[in-house]
């Protein structure tokens, strides 16, 4: 009896610090996958701002500051993510309650951007026919006034490469004033007003931006509330740690 009583009483303290790795090794491997997260909300933004700008920028619904938003918030997850490893390993039970806290703020916060991605989809995609229209109307005036690098409009931009031509057809642009980009060959002495409806792209930009557009910023918000389980997860684990830190004494390291 009193063999086996001991063997227990040697056994609990192995049991609580195989518990106790376990959790922290749990919390470290979320960490990561936030850490992962924060950057793939910065490349989201740096997409936005550049790739897909000009897809987005063509509606009058379109803002400058939705790629600033993504890439703040991605890279205060980098960067919080990065300082949480030190009190993961050490083990700091008032730190860890710290990045608790603040991992209830994330999770809150990527569900509110998720749901604000949706919203701003809805307004893009409104904003679309309005947008064409007026680039239609003063193409030969932002014509004359290339602010790109490109040296293309942003009606040229979509066109050419959606492969499309006005916003529902052809026919939306004046008689006798389709640009180039409305033509499969570009050539520069060819005159796409007199080129046979087979040369020409017949399908409109409308119906394809807003295919383009609503996939894409869907998948923004699906993959922000996704991502809202990192800290939701990383934080149940950090208050585990925390409290299982103190019930045990646990020392700091270092």
């Amino acid at each position: 009896m009193f063999n086996g009583y001991s063997m227990t009483a040697v056994d609990q303290p192995s049991d609580i610090m195989f518990s106790f790795n376990f959790i922290r090794g749990i919390l470290l491997l979320f960490n990561l996958l936030l850490w992962f997260a924060g950057l793939l909300i910065v490349l989201t933004g740096i997409w936005l701002q550049t790739d897909f700008e000009n897809y987005l920028k063509i509606s009058g619904g379109y803002s400058i500051y939705v790629p600033y938003l993504l890439l703040v918030a991605g890279g205060v997850l980098v960067f919080a993510a990065s300082l949480a490893c030190s009190c993961i390993v050490k083990v700091d039970p008032t730190m860890l309650v710290v990045y608790g806290g603040f991992l209830i703020g994330a999770m809150f916060t990527l569900i509110l951007m998720s749901i604000y991605i949706y919203g701003y989809k809805d307004n893009v995609i409104t904003g679309l026919q309005v947008g064409i229209e007026r680039e239609l109307k003063n193409y030969d005036s932002y014509k004359s006034i290339i602010t790109r690098g490109s040296n293309t409009t942003l009606i040229d931009y979509v066109q050419n490469n959606l492969e499309c031509c006005g916003s529902s057809s052809h026919l939306d642009w004046p008689k006798g004033s389709l640009p180039k980009s409305c033509c499969w060959d570009q050539g520069d002495n060819k005159d796409c007003t007199d080129y046979q409806l087979g040369r020409l792209h017949e399908v409109g930009c409308m119906p394809k931006l807003i295919r383009l557009i609503n996939t894409n910023l869907t998948s923004i918000g699906v993959m922000l509330s996704v991502l809202a389980l990192f800290p939701l997860f990383a934080m149940v684990f950090s208050y585990s740690l925390a409290s299982a830190t103190r019930r045990m004494g646990y020392q700091r390291i270092g």
